[in-house]
Order: C-alpha cells, then sequence, then structure tokens
C-alpha cells in the first residue's frame, strides 16, 4: 500500500519535472540546443507518462503471481535511475544557463518520497555526484570558492534533508506493517478458536437435535402407516423433512464431514449446490481437484465465506466457482454478476469489526498465498491462490 502510494505521488511529481524542464529550456537555453534537450524531453515525458499509467492503473496481481514479483520490486529503481540520467543529461546537453542547473535540483525532492533508505542513499549520492559533474561542465562549481562551496553545500543539504525524510517514512512504514502482521495474526488465532467452536457446535446438533428431529420423522412415518389419510401426519412430516435438511446443511457448514471424507472438490461442489438452493442464484462449478493437501481447510473456509456473501450481499443472478491446481498451487476463482465488493469495500468493513473476509484473507497471506479483487465489468471477481503443502 504504501509502495503504491509513493509510487504515486513521484509520477505525479515527474510529471511536474518534465514541465520545468521545458521552461528550462524555454528560459534558459539558446535555441540551436533546443533540438538535442527536446528529444530527451520527450523520452523523458514518455517514460513518465509511462509510470503514471502504472502508477495509477497497478498490473492486477493474478495466477502466478510470483512471476511478476520481482518485476514489481525493480519499476522503483528502473524509473529513478531514468530520472537521474534524465535530468543529468538535460543539464550536461545546455552549454549555458543556470535553469537547466536548478532543475537538478528537483531530483533529491523525487527520491524523498521513497520508502527504502538504501535505495534512497545510493540515488542521492549519484545525483550529488551528478550536480558535481553538471556544475563542473557549466564552470559554475569552477568559478570562486566561495559561491561554489555556498552551491555545493546547498545541494548537499538537500540531499540529506531527503534521506532523512525517507528514513523517517521507512520507519513509520515497518511500524505499520508490524502492526499489520500483529493484527493478522491475532485474526488467524480467532479464526483457528472459531473454527474449533464451530466443530463442536456441529457435532452437538449432529449428535443431538438432529437425530431427535429424525427419531420424530421415523416415529410420524410409522404413524402414518396406521393412519395414510390424516392431512396433520403430512404436513408434520414434510415439516421434519425440512428441518433435517436445515440441520444437515448447517452442521455442514459449520464442520463440512464431507471435507474429511471425500475432500476440498466435493465439499465445494455441495457448498455450491446449498448456496443455490437457498437463494436461487444459478451458480456452475467446474471443479478439477482430486487430491487431499494441508491447505484444504483455509481454502474451503475462503469458499464458504465467499458463497455466503454471494447469498447475502450480491443479488446476483448467477455466479461461477473454479477450484483446480496451477503450477503447484490451488486455485479458487469466485465471481458473479451483482452488485460488486472491492479490496477497499473489504478494509472498510474491517475497520467497522466484521471480520469474515478480512480474517480468511489473513490466513490465505499467512499460507503464503495471494487473494485478490480482480476488475469485472460487473458483480465480483475474486481470485484466491494458495501454494500447496509438500
Amino acid at each position: 500500500m504504501h509502495l503504491e502510494r509513493s509510487s504515486r505521488i513521484v509520477s505525479v511529481l515527474r510529471i511536474g519535472v518534465v514541465v520545468f524542464m521545458v521552461a528550462a529550456m524555454l528560459m534558459g537555453t539558446p535555441r540551436p540546443e533546443w533540438a538535442r534537450q527536446t528529444v530527451l524531453i520527450l523520452i523523458y515525458a514518455a517514460v513518465a507518462s509511462c509510470a503514471l499509467l502504472l502508477a495509477i492503473f497497478p498490473i492486477r496481481r493474478w495466477r502466478g503471481i510470483g512471476r511478476f514479483a520481482g518485476m514489481r520490486r525493480l519499476e522503483p529503481v528502473a524509473f529513478t535511475a531514468v530520472d537521474v540520467l534524465a535530468v543529468t543529461g538535460f543539464q550536461l546537453l545546455s552549454d549555458v544557463g543556470i535553469y537547466p542547473l536548478l532543475i537538478m535540483i528537483l531530483l533529491p525532492v523525487l527520491v524523498g518520497v521513497d520508502v527504502s533508505s538504501r535505495r534512497a542513499a545510493v540515488v542521492l549520492a549519484v545525483t550529488l555526484v551528478g550536480f558535481v559533474v553538471a556544475g563542473v561542465h557549466d564552470h559554475v562549481l569552477t568559478s570562486a570558492w566561495p559561491d561554489a562551496a555556498f552551491l555545493l553545500a546547498l545541494y548537499a543539504f538537500l540531499c540529506g534533508t531527503a534521506l532523512v525524510v525517507v528514513r523517517i517514512e521507512e520507519r513509520h512504514v515497518r511500524s505499520v506493517a508490524s502492526l499489520s502482521a500483529l493484527r493478522e495474526e491475532l485474526l488467524v488465532q480467532t479464526m483457528s478458536a472459531s473454527e474449533d467452536l464451530q466443530r463442536r457446535i456441529s457435532e452437538s446438533i449432529h449428535d443431538g437435535p438432529l437425530q431427535d428431529v429424525l427419531l420424530a420423522r421415523q416415529e410420524l412415518v410409522e404413524l402414518e402407516a396406521t393412519a395414510p389419510h390424516d392431512e396433520r401426519v403430512g404436513r408434520a412430516l414434510a415439516g421434519l423433512q425440512l428441518a433435517s435438511e436445515r440441520l444437515r446443511q448447517a452442521t455442514f457448514e459449520l464442520h463440512p464431514a464431507v471435507l474429511e471424507q471425500v475432500g476440498l472438490g466435493a465439499a465445494v461442489e455441495q457448498l455450491a449446490r446449498f448456496t443455490a438452493g437457498r437463494s436461487g442464484i444459478d451458480v456452475a462449478t467446474d471443479i478439477e481437484y482430486s487430491i487431499r493437501n494441508a491447505i484444504d481447510p483455509i481454502m474451503f473456509g475462503v469458499a464458504r465465506e465467499l458463497l455466503s456473501n454471494l447469498e447475502k450481499h450480491s443479488q446476483a443472478r448467477h455466479a461461477s466457482v473454479t477450484l483446480g491446481i496451477t503450477d503447484g498451487s490451488c486455485v479458487l476463482d469466485v465471481c458473479d454478476d451483482g452488485v460488486g465488493i472491492t479490496g477497499d469495500t473489504m478494509a472498510r468493513r474491517l475497520g467497522e469489526g466484521h471480520i469474515g473476509l478480512a480474517s480468511h484473507r489473513a490466513r490465505v497471506d499467512a499460507a503464503g498465498g495471494v487473494f485478490v479483487f480482480l476488475d469485472a465489468p460487473a458483480g465480483t471477481h475474486v481470485c484466491v491462490e494458495v501454494p500447496l503443502k509438500l
């Protein structure tokens, strides 16, 4: 989150740098030098626009997300390197003028929004060297030593200030990350305790009320044999049949015995069938998962929560549930054509005390997986991917 925020801020500032470069060229550079600088500015403007688009519309995580993680980490480094090269090159392409040199003062401002003090230190050191090279090139730092010393000290002070800002921001990010990790750990513990409680309740219902209902129904069946035309017995049998089915569904969703008996695939299939029967939503399934794995309870909990939200909040007419194995990971995909929910909505509900999806997301993260909301023309599209345990 912090990386994305800083990326957006830097992308907007980068556009400002492009504007100032154009102004510096027009005001402080002789017309014969415009051609070379215009080419550089156009290239830098294209890179800045690309960075802004990536910051506003980031590449969504999808199956095989690990393949893109390295690219995402290298993205800030690549754009920062372009900043240094473009601004320093712009100064070196100008034979005279103070304005191009002043543009280099904007580099510490761009770096000051970074969230990595090590990377910022390296970049700022390079920019300081570039400033010295540019100053010598323009004979600004080869003039009277008090003036040269003042300019160099001023630029070094700006670089040091930027580094301090980055360091403070980095500590803040680490503090927030630590609190977030602690919150997720508490959510996981809460979910584990909740599952133990659900198991006990499920067993209690199955061994108690459900057996009582089934026994009463059996006795009514025997009574119906002696009084076949009594409508009251028929209504009682229908009511007990409905009650027994609902109790079975309740025990299944609290603690799915089928998950232990025949596996995750059959359990999710049955869960989708129950959801469709209760809600009237057309739930299509595509399940190709025939193995047993330690992550099965996690994936079932996610599927149960997603389908519960589908039934209660989506107002959808159609939905689909896909479960399979891709590149050594279990992948669950649930989408519908309802009113929709986003990651921001889920974060807001968590702040209000609703820990449903957020708690399952924490368990997915703890298992090394990803839980993402994907862009959809309508409704909600969720993809969950968790590596299989060896």
